[in-house]
């Protein structure tokens, strides 16, 4: 859920961390605090309610305004869905035309609705072969992307690391606000002990990630839609084609995560979970068209403001003990 367009494009690094120049790194040092205290508390709240989902969630907390807290999920959601597919049609752009560039979207979002009928089990089964290579290929990308004329320069100063420290705890809201339906449902099948270290190395891994990305992306003074695509390309084509479908794998993955935790919210209604994961497809698909630059840099913040938010409202509830199972 975390590993989406913005992160393997390298777009979200470039907007929530790079553009503060060497102080950024002191931020990913602060987003691994922040991913491991809040995805250690989502999954503790996971394994001691046992909820499904943020709807069944919220219905415990907000109880009669239930109904108002599962619409802003849901808008979050589909906002970031539609990112995601302004995402794929934004990767194969760099290669096709804008028609070939529309199948593709539409390709996706099918395999999409069809994997999601398969369960938790089976996109947890599907990402777990598919992500590690991925990742393995940007990381690889970022390697052959140190040989480079330029260095870092020191540009240090109070109002920079403030904005810089806001902006990652948006990045952070945005990710957990994503993640956490996930997350509470998978918290039930561990043990504390396990909770801690998944916590801890994925927040490590993720947070090495951004690093380098965010490394690589100073160096290189890149500035475009898809820095990591665009760093791959400038090493050849075939590194390049070869990340392209690495990204488009990354943005899959979160593509189907996502619409499986809406699913719970639509299924109701239409009676059958393809059905409804093709609602949220084609809604969001619409709001994709505004294009991914304009969703990723306006959006995004908005909502990483309301994930901070909510995430604080759990932690509470969490720490009070006031929920029952």
């Amino acid at each position: 859920t975390i590993i989406g367009a913005g992160f393997a494009s390298g777009k979200e690094v470039q907007i929530f961390f790079s553009r503060f120049g060497i102080v950024s790194f002191l931020s990913v040092i602060v987003a691994f605090v922040l991913f491991y205290f809040l995805i250690k508390t989502y999954l503790s709240f996971g394994n001691k309610f046992c909820c499904n989902n943020f709807f069944e969630l919220n219905k415990k907390i907000f109880k009669n305004y239930n109904f108002v807290f599962n619409l802003f999920f849901v808008c979050c959601y589909v906002i970031v869905l539609a990112g995601m597919f302004a995402g794929v049609y934004e990767v194969y752009s760099f290669t096709v035309n804008h028609t070939l560039s529309t199948i593709f979207v539409l390709v996706t979002a099918i395999l999409c609705a069809i994997e999601n009928s398969g369960g938790i089990k089976f996109i947890n089964f599907v990402n777990n072969i598919f992500i590690p290579i991925t990742m393995v290929g940007l990381i690889v990308v970022s390697f052959f992307s140190f040989n480079s004329e330029y260095s870092l320069t020191l540009n240090f100063n109070f109002v920079t690391s403030f904005k810089s420290l806001v902006m990652v705890c948006l990045y952070v809201g945005i990710n957990i606000l994503l993640s956490g339906s996930v997350l509470i449902q998978e918290g039930c099948k561990y043990n504390l002990k396990s909770i801690k270290l998944a916590s801890f190395y994925s927040s490590l891994i993720l947070c090495f990630i951004i690093a380098l990305f965010n490394y690589v992306i100073i160096l290189n003074s890149v500035n475009t839609n898809m820095p990591m695509l665009t760093l791959a390309f400038n090493n050849g084509n075939l590194l390049g084609i070869v990340v392209l479908f690495c990204i488009w794998f990354c943005i899959y993955s979160a593509i189907t995560s996502l619409t499986y935790a809406l699913s719970g919210y639509f299924i109701k209604l239409f009676k059958s979970g393809f059905i409804s994961n093709l609602f949220v497809i084609t809604i969001s698909y619409v709001i994709s068209l505004l294009g991914f630059t304009q969703i990723v840099e306006v959006l995004y913040p908005i909502i990483g403001v309301l994930g901070v938010l909510y995430s604080f409202v759990i932690f509470i509830n969490y720490k009070k003990g006031s929920l029952k199972k």
